[in-house]
């Protein structure tokens, strides 16, 4: 049963793994860039969720260039290399976007 329990803890832990990480796939929209590296964690609706922290009020705490820091480097429990360079600047811009709809 001890085996079970560890074995199933660790296919849980690789699958989190590869849900959150970075994607070497550029996405064609910002929106699709979100949903391959970040909607896993954060949501579909930027919610939250899977362990991410809602992502709908943004605007009110971090700017564009802390959104792209955050990504490239992580945060707290989210790890570095989410997205990098020009596909975490678009990622930012659409979250901050979304504050204003």
């Amino acid at each position: 049963m001890k085996k079970l329990v560890l074995t199933g803890c660790s296919l849980m832990f690789m699958l989190f793994l590869a849900a959150c990480g970075s994607s070497d796939d550029t996405a064609g929209t910002p929106q699709e860039a979100y949903e391959n590296n970040c909607a896993m964690c954060h949501g579909q609706d930027l919610s939250g969720g899977n362990g991410g922290p809602p992502l709908d009020n943004l605007g009110s705490t971090y700017t564009k260039e802390e959104l792209v820091d955050i990504m490239e480097n992580g945060k707290g429990g989210m790890p570095a290399g989410q997205a990098e360079g020009e596909e975490a600047e678009k990622i930012a811009e659409w979250l901050l976007e979304q504050q204003k709809q």
